[in-house]
């Protein structure tokens, strides 16, 4: 039986009012392409995790991160295990402070106690291919936990600030610009996974 390619990320809805902040997707912008994605990224394991991992017979793509090829006829234990939500990562704050801090520049620091996240739904989306560098077109089984996330105002402040700066890659949508796949003003592609901050049946 053949390998399937897996992938575990978590993804935050984040609140502005009536509205879900977006932001440009770092990955296809160094590409040259503009498209608004949540905030969130790989979900990673703890060390304790590797030798049943390993057991399965998986292939890490990287050292970390739940991306990996696995042989199909292991899903089935694999995915007992993914929603223990043991020896894993089981809220989204890392990668959010990756990108509020570390790679778009948008926070100063963000720490655990500024932070609210509150687990909404996990999905598991149809087989597909991905456009992930490196692995483009390779079909994988995604599997997303999506959390509804808050900030202490100092801190949801600041990004609402960040909104209308200058050269800005966030966005606040309408659900009605989810569901259109693009914004309103200037048809900038909203990528359809945003469709699983409304709904676990995107």
């Amino acid at each position: 039986m053949a390998d399937i390619r897996i992938s575990a990320a978590s993804l935050a809805r984040i609140k502005m009012e009536d509205k879900f902040l977006l932001v440009l997707n770092r990955n296809r912008f160094q590409k040259g392409h503009r498209v608004y994605t949540p905030f969130g990224g790989a979900i990673e394991f703890t060390y304790h995790a590797r030798p049943y991992l390993g057991d399965l017979g998986v292939r890490f793509e990287d050292s970390s991160a739940l991306r990996f090829a696995l042989p199909e006829k292991k899903l089935a234990a694999f995915e007992s295990w993914f929603y223990l939500r043991q020896e894993r990562e089981t809220s989204p704050f890392r990668e959010l402070r990756e990108e509020l801090v570390q790679e778009e520049g948008i926070l100063p620091e963000l720490l655990p106690n500024q932070v609210t996240s509150k687990l909404l739904w996990a999905v598991k989306p149809p087989v597909g291919p991905t456009d992930r560098v490196g692995q483009a077109g390779v079909l994988t089984q995604r599997y997303l936990e999506i959390f509804e996330v808050t900030f202490v105002p100092g801190v949801h402040d600041q990004l609402r600030k960040a909104l209308s700066a200058p050269q800005t890659k966030l966005r606040a949508v309408t659900l009605q610009e989810i569901m259109a796949g693009h914004t309103s003003d200037d048809a900038t592609p909203i990528g359809s996974i945003c469709r699983y901050l409304l709904s676990a049946a995107a």
